[in-house]
């Protein structure tokens, strides 16, 4: 029962990753169907990502009433019909009000099925279920692609296809619901000290900060978080115009090279999660964390006045941005797998809350932030506002290793 309900998980976990890159792949075409401006977008992402870290903040109030697997039930019933909705909108309002169960469902999804892999599976499929959820934001882009043409709506037929999709899962879940209770049975048996998600000790959001350690693994996952959004959305801004006195490459180029940061996040995560049946979770978010100081340490080369060499530029740009795609892959898994052992199983819904809660929070603050100061300064700053960040996550994750090595003083 175990296998199959992992199995239900890893199909939920893809449909986490269609709906997140539906805006930026048919964004244009949405512009010129509402005849609004490309900038627009910004509504759109905003809108999602608030009700995103609403319901994740929220998640916690919603199991004092009713069972994780039914909330994450009518999540996946929710981001459905925000999709729906998206595709049917004649109006740009209407557009914005569709991102409300879009956002809603999300999070919800992520905080509460995130702590329920980390507390009963092993941390490979916690690295590979990621890897899945990349499988999903590659697979959206491709469908939607076969529908587009130069017809302003024709993007609508994508975004159905997508929601239809999303509902068969939401069927296929609903079908197996049996399942969860099943295999929570033989979780039971196989650890009668790993609790169930239901039986959580939920604190609130207030509270959840009065337990030793929280705010230091807010810290690292928040600054994650952030290198993660700066590193893939700031790069091809980077070479395009940070490097365009020494180095003319035409868009296509460009973004062939920023696509290695998301295959290196792909890989990244399948490789942390065969590490993982050897290195434990700190252990690999170390290796995360080298890796990435050399791609920053390759990145900040190319911006020095010394290196004007193209041959070297456009062999170092790409392997740079591959090494800080690699060293992103098994970090993200890693903590939220590590986040029972950090705060125990009692302790780690509340905690999981936050940490995602404060996630979208850095997607969407410090991205946009950078690309302010880029254009008022120059955005030759990537490669140290990438190391600010990577200073900041190894402070958060050693210190809450140090602040969480007594369980029994957390809440003290």
């Amino acid at each position: 029962m175990t296998i199959y309900l992992l199995i239900i998980i890893y199909v939920i976990f893809i449909s986490l990753g269609l709906p997140d890159s539906i805006i930026g792949s048919v964004w244009p075409s949405i512009a010129n169907s509402f005849n609004i401006s490309p900038d627009w977008q910004g509504f759109v992402t905003i809108t999602i990502s608030l009700c995103t870290i609403i319901s994740s903040f929220l998640s916690l109030k919603l199991l004092k009433f009713i069972k994780a697997k039914y909330i994450i039930l009518f999540s996946i019933l929710l981001t459905s019909v925000g999709i729906l909705c998206f595709g049917y909108s004649s109006q740009f309002y209407l557009l914005i009000l569709s991102c409300i169960p879009f956002g809603l469902g999300a999070g919800a999804i992520d905080t509460l099925l995130n702590n329920y892999v980390a507390l009963h599976y092993k941390a490979i499929h916690m690295n590979f279920l990621h890897a899945f959820w990349g499988v999903g934001t590659i697979c959206s882009p491709l469908i939607l692609a076969t529908f587009l043409t130069n017809d302003n709506d024709s993007w609508r037929k994508g975004i159905i296809i997508l929601s239809i999709i999303q509902s068969i899962i939401f069927l296929i879940v609903l079908l197996n619901i049996w399942v969860w209770k099943k295999a929570e049975n033989v979780f039971k048996r196989k650890n009668r000290d790993v609790q169930d998600i239901d039986e959580t000790v939920p604190l609130g959001f207030f509270k959840t900060f009065k337990i030793k350690g929280v705010l230091f693994a807010i810290i690292g996952f928040f600054s994650y978080i952030a290198l993660e959004s700066l590193s893939g959305f700031w790069f091809s801004s980077y070479v395009s115009y940070g490097l365009k006195d020494k180095l003319v490459v035409d868009p296509s180029t460009v973004a062939n090279w920023t696509s290695f940061f998301y295959i290196g996040i792909t890989l990244g995560r399948f490789i942390g999660g065969l590490l993982s049946i050897k290195i434990n979770d700190k252990t690999r978010i170390r290796i995360g964390e080298i890796t990435i100081l050399l791609g920053i340490i390759l990145l900040f080369t190319t911006s020095l006045n010394v290196i004007n060499n193209k041959d070297y530029l456009n062999i170092i740009l790409p392997i740079s941005i591959l090494l800080l795609g690699l060293g992103c892959g098994p970090i993200y898994p890693a903590i939220i797998h590590d986040t029972p052992n950090r705060f125990t199983s009692k302790l780690s819904q509340n905690v999981m809350s936050v940490q995602i809660g404060y996630s979208y929070i850095a997607n969407i603050s410090i991205a946009p932030l950078f690309g302010v100061i880029g254009e008022a300064t120059t955005f030759l700053l990537l490669p140290y506002f990438l190391f600010l960040f990577l200073i900041l996550i190894v402070f958060g994750n050693e210190l809450v290793q140090i602040k969480t090595k007594d369980k029994s003083k957390l809440l003290n």
